[in-house]
């Protein structure tokens, strides 16, 4: 098994780094597995643990998605944030070509900050665990500066880890909460465990210890205070030792608080160290002050070298410390009270001494690095157990018609081809479908219920999209109203067999209620010598064609991969035939299956027409037909047979105009207004050719246009920009970039 590991920084004295580097040795020595870290910057002293540990790493610049969360976001914040999610998406493309290269099996994320080698997963349609290890607003005044965005991103992980049950509890309701699994971070004991070690036995000096990054949220004033207060109550025989980073700034707030209690001489900054398994060994009590630590990696590594352990009661603390058995808690932020804790532990020593080695002892039960990577191990097996997926994913789309999607599902759940799975995306129906489905506890179905109806158009981009993220290799479209014949699957990807080259789809025969062909496809005239070669399979069955509807088609993932998904801003008809004909000409043939059989249960099984439509309520819809026909004509046809349909939609204005239609009026006005907002450009259905918006929600439409239709940063990465007519490489482009060049 392979493993990718992506670490937030590349820092030896990170809390989170030391642990995947120690789960990465243990992984490779004793599980067998091969690992690889990509680290997000050259720059750092990380790479000097992990040579030591003999592990392989290499390097993608990369940036995170995080922002300070106690202050608002400036004008100066925004354009960062939007040149480092450009950079990102080189950093991403670097990923993808990473993960084929290596053949990697499973993507692990080791933090909340780093989100770019997920993108790459989901692309590649591997595996992504997810560690979350930080409390970012509460303990780090962080946050994510697209929340929505990023919570969506981390949600479609395959697991979901957290390092303690306070951090899952934050996260319960954000992420789904059936890829939420708690694991304790590991500690390698080889490092930390000091079996013979007593504490309190010199009253002359007792060593006081606190590691990790010296700020206002971790606690370190608080505990300054309690030591000061400690002084005035007639103890001032202890040293205590803060070690981690820290900016000159909250240095000189340290040192005057503690010149304040008249402690400087007992206070000692330490900096960032290497070697904080000795500075446990020797202290007689560690500290752990956070206002809201995860997890708290030093408290563990304190109790395994035998040190007494004060905690504060918040966090993941209060789940490694049981108050007065294997440490002592106190009230977070209040200084008199922990003064009260030391006060106790220095009266009490032999008690202490107890406490302490019960302490240790539970340390090297629940929180070893072999413990750690084994539970890790077992995450791998079940995930890539569980993501071996059915080879087909059918995707239904619905809204408010529960009895037709009620005969839809059990035909498509009773097909006789048996590697299926079923995804339901719900337009925000109220009538009982919800109910319905989750009734049915079928294993084999994914239901997906949007907030708002987003038309057929923003269902099938939804179910596709998660679809393919699921790994289907074949996509499985249809409506509600669709009746697929038992034997309508097996057809389809019997016909995936018989071409010569990979196929982009295969449509399905379609019948009316009353047996009536239906949505029939548009035939493929394409040849190489001048004649029409339609039929160059027709004694397979199949008939080459060029475009279809999404009336039961069945769609290559490979397609998928690269020209993205349905225009979901289409909102109603024509976004089936956009997509076809986009997938047919950038992809690959099409073709139409004789033998796969569906019935459309839609009312009349006449073709689509304005002119004849008598149903006042349907009438409106036709704007979307009119304005998207219009544009994936311009995309897809000839300039010849794009002004033919502007021309038939205002010859339909006249005939209307001297018509009897009693709705012509409502007509007239649909008409217009469609080809106003085509004209006027209202939409921006950019890159058509290699829609590369499939795991990125792009700007489009109105919202596009208020930033005066600035290209979408993805499209803008991955195009070859142009300056005076040179086409820059991607590593020129990069540069030009961060130096503010383009």
């Amino acid at each position: 098994m392979k493993v990718l590991f992506v670490p937030s920084d590349n820092n030896s004295t990170s809390g989170a780094f030391r642990s995947m580097a120690f789960l990465n040795r243990l992984l490779n020595e004793e599980h067998n597995m091969q690992t690889l870290v990509v680290l997000p910057s050259k720059e750092g002293t990380g790479v000097e643990l992990l040579d030591s540990l003999n592990i392989k790493y290499t390097f993608i610049d990369s940036y995170n998605w995080i922002i300070k969360s106690d202050r608002d976001i400036t004008q100066e914040d925004k354009e960062k944030i939007e040149k480092e999610k450009l950079l990102n998406n080189f950093a991403i493309k670097k990923f993808v070509e990473l993960i084929k290269k290596e053949n990697i099996d499973i993507v692990h994320i080791n933090t909340t900050y780093s989100y770019v080698a997920a993108i790459a997963g989901y692309i590649t349609r591997t595996p992504v665990v997810w560690h979350l290890r930080e409390f970012l607003e509460e303990d780090q005044k962080r946050q994510i500066y697209d929340k929505q965005y990023g919570y969506s991103i981390i949600g479609k992980a395959t697991r979901i880890i957290t390092i303690s049950d306070a951090l899952y509890k934050k996260y319960e309701s954000i992420l789904p909460k059936e890829k939420l699994q708690v694991i304790y971070n590991g500690i390698d004991e080889r490092d930390f465990y000091k079996p013979e070690k007593s504490i309190l036995n010199n009253p002359e000096k007792y060593i006081f210890a606190c590691a990790g990054a010296v700020n206002y949220n971790k606690g370190q004033d608080c505990l300054i205070k309690a030591c000061g207060l400690l002084k005035r109550r007639g103890i001032d025989n202890f040293e205590l030792l803060l070690a981690g980073k820290y900016d000159e700034r909250y240095r000189k707030i340290m040192m005057d608080l503690a010149h304040n209690y008249n402690i400087e001489n007992n206070v000692k900054l330490l900096g960032p160290r290497n070697d904080v398994k000795e500075i446990f060994e020797k202290a007689d009590i560690s500290f752990m002050c956070s206002k809201f630590e995860a997890f708290g990696r030093t408290t563990v590594e304190a109790m395994m070298s035998g040190a007494l352990v004060i905690g504060a009661n918040t966090g993941g603390t209060v789940e490694i410390i049981n108050d007065m058995e294997t440490g002592l808690l106190y009230e977070q932020g209040n200084a008199d009270d922990l003064c009260k804790k030391i006060q106790y532990a220095l009266k009490h020593p032999e008690e202490m001494k107890t406490i302490a080695a019960t302490g240790r002892k539970m340390a090297m039960q629940k929180y070893t690095a072999k413990l750690n990577a084994s539970n890790i191990v077992n995450v791998y097996n079940d995930v890539l157990l569980s993501f071996k997926k059915a080879e087909v994913i059918a995707v239904i789309v619905t809204y408010n018609r529960l009895n037709m999607l009620k005969q839809c599902v059990n035909a498509v759940l009773n097909q006789s081809y048996k590697s299926l799975d079923l995804v339901i995306v719900d337009n925000a129906s109220t009538d009982g479908t919800e109910g319905y489905v989750k009734s049915l506890k079928e294993k084999r179905i994914k239901y997906i219920k949007l907030k708002k109806n987003e038309g057929g158009a923003g269902g099938f981009h939804r179910g596709i999209k998660e679809a393919y993220i699921k790994g289907a290799k074949w996509i499985w479209v249809m409506d509600d109203d669709v009746i697929p014949d038992k034997f309508a699957l097996d057809e389809l990807m019997k016909a995936t067999t018989i071409p010569k080259k990979e196929a982009s789809f295969f449509a399905s025969t379609v019948m009316s209620m009353d047996n009536k062909a239906m949505n029939t496809p548009g035939i493929d005239l394409r040849s190489k010598n001048g004649y029409p070669y339609w039929y160059e399979y027709l004694d397979k069955g199949l008939v080459k064609i060029n475009a279809a509807t999404f009336v039961s088609i069945l769609v290559n993932a490979n397609a998928v991969a690269k020209c993205g998904l349905p225009c979901k801003d289409f909102f109603i008809w024509g976004d089936d035939t956009e997509y076809t004909k986009r997938i047919y000409k950038n992809f690959g043939e099409a073709f139409f299956v004789g033998k796969s059989k569906v019935v459309h249960m839609r009312k009349g099984s006449a073709a689509l027409s304005l002119m004849t439509e008598t149903d006042a309520s349907r009438v409106g819809m036709y704007y979307y037909f009119i304005r998207n026909t219009l544009t994936f004509t311009e995309a897809y046809a000839s300039q010849e047979a794009f002004q033919n349909k502007l021309k038939l939609f205002r010859k339909n204005i006249m005939e209307l105009k001297k018509s009897q239609d009693p709705l012509k009026k409502e007509k007239i006005d649909i008409i217009n207004r469609g080809i106003h907002d085509y004209l006027n450009k209202k939409y921006d259905y950019n890159a058509f050719e290699n829609r590369m918006d499939v795991f990125y929600e792009t700007k489009t439409g109105e919202e596009s246009n208020k930033k005066g239709k600035k290209k979408n940063l993805f499209i803008r990465g991955y195009k070859c920009l142009k300056d005076n007519g040179i086409k820059y490489t991607m590593k020129r482009i990069v540069y030009k970039i961060r130096n503010n060049q383009l």
